[in-house]
């Protein structure tokens, strides 16, 4: 029985090692590359994907027939593959951080509703930027810390430790630092007690707290940490998204500070505002449905 524990050991060190050299070895490459070559080959990364991957091409074609009130399978199959294509692009714009300074990346972003945000740090109780897997979020976060302010967000570990240690570098070098999700919740506090930005994303199925809200019309379990959080320190609350412009280029557009509903039962305030924000995501998906991430399981967990 050990010596199989060593064999699994020893493969599991040689697998992460192959993940964080490989991705390393990418990123050499494509960080490189002029920016347009670069979201061509990232796109066309993406269409790849969606070809060669069935399970999750049918997956995202499945979650837009019943979401949207698409009635012709063309459409939902090109909005799908504008999905991936879109994912294919964000990564190789987050390879190319360690190349680009603040400068370059406010080069390619223009913001929207910046004086919520000074509105919000002015009452000194911080403010959490609130967002979803849209658009490209790690380019939010680094145009926020590089325009704005310094922003914290709440991430996930990767399962891989050398491709989580090699995203991690390349977030710092683009500005900004990130709380684990499953223990940095004291640190997440102590961030918004500075007066500073805290970064959410709360869009996806998870493991962690949440309750169900509507999604599209359907039940989806959703995290509350947003207004919990918000509820507990007094933070501002500020919806805000990044939308990939034609040209390549972004949109972020922060939108006004989000209105808690209150009652006497903290379990019912946390659902009626985690349902308010969740609307706000919805309307932004609706509006540009190719820009998030359909291929997600967002309503595997059931009521």
């Amino acid at each position: 029985m050990k010596k199989q524990e060593s064999h699994s050991f020893r493969f599991g060190n040689v697998k992460d090692w192959f993940y964080g050299f490989t991705a390393k070895l990418i990123g050499f490459f494509v960080s490189r590359l002029p920016r347009s070559v670069l979201l061509t080959i990232g796109g066309q990364l993406g269409a790849l994907i969606f070809r060669l991957a069935p399970q999750q091409r049918a997956l995202a074609c499945e979650h837009l027939r019943r979401s949207l009130d698409f009635t012709d399978e063309h459409q939902i199959r090109l909005t799908a593959k504008q999905c991936f294509e879109n994912l294919g692009k964000n990564i190789f714009e987050f390879m190319r951080f360690p190349r680009m300074n603040s400068k370059q990346i406010q080069q390619y972003v223009s913001f929207e509703g910046v004086q919520y945000v000074k509105q919000a740090l002015a009452q000194g109780k911080g403010a959490i930027i609130l967002t979803g897997h849209f658009g490209n979020w790690e380019l939010l976060a680094a145009s926020i810390s590089a325009t704005i302010a310094p922003l914290t967000p709440i991430v996930r570990k990767l399962r891989s430790p050398r491709l989580n240690a090699l995203v991690s570098s390349y977030r710092s070098q683009a500005g900004y630092t990130t709380i684990d999700r499953d223990t940095g919740i004291r640190q997440a506090l102590q961030c918004l007690k500075r007066n500073e930005l805290l970064g959410i994303v709360a869009d996806v199925d998870t493991s962690v707290s949440g309750v169900f809200v509507d999604f599209f019309g359907r039940p989806a379990y959703t995290p509350y940490s947003p207004v919990a959080i918000a509820l507990k320190t007094g933070a501002t609350v500020l919806p805000t998204f990044i939308v990939r412009q034609p040209d390549g280029s972004h949109r972020a557009i922060i939108e006004p500070p989000l209105v808690f509903q209150r009652t006497d039962v903290k379990e019912k305030d946390l659902v009626i505002n985690t349902q308010k924000f969740t609307k706000i995501i919805e309307s932004y998906i609706r509006q540009y449905p190719a820009q998030w991430i359909w291929m997600h399981q967002r309503w595997k967990t059931r009521p």
